[in-house]
């Protein structure tokens, strides 16, 4: 490789370098001041469940950092509800929300999933 050559490739390595996100691999931590526990809720793994204060947002929590986040009541497209009730249900989380309305989130990943009004009455 000439000279020239080589100086090329350093620099479009830094260059590279300079634009990657460094904030891709940190993991938040998590405030619990903001957030009020779900007693009892503790999984294999030590994942312990909160929610947000003021905002009804269902945290994940493992090694005091954030695993995930789920909006419920967002997800949902429900406005001005209250999450009533949590229950862990095999590796899914149940949650009771509203007037009758139900949501499972998976434990590993926090994805979630709204039950319809005909799913509802089946589950019960």
């Amino acid at each position: 490789m000439s000279k020239l050559m080589k100086k090329v490739t350093f620099l479009i390595l830094i260059a590279l370098l300079g634009f990657q996100d460094m904030n891709v691999q940190k993991t938040s931590k998590a405030d619990y001041s903001q957030m009020i526990k779900l007693e009892g809720m503790e999984y294999s793994g030590g994942i312990t469940f909160y929610i947000e204060k003021n905002s009804e947002i269902l945290i994940a929590v493992q090694n005091d950092s954030i695993k995930w986040k789920a909006d419920v009541i967002k997800n949902c497209r429900k406005r001005k509800a209250k999450i009533t009730s949590v229950s862990i249900r095999s590796e899914r989380l149940k949650v009771l929300f509203g007037k009758n309305k139900i949501a499972f989130v998976t434990i590993e990943n926090g994805e979630t999933e709204c039950v319809t009004d005909e799913k509802v009455r089946q589950t019960f």
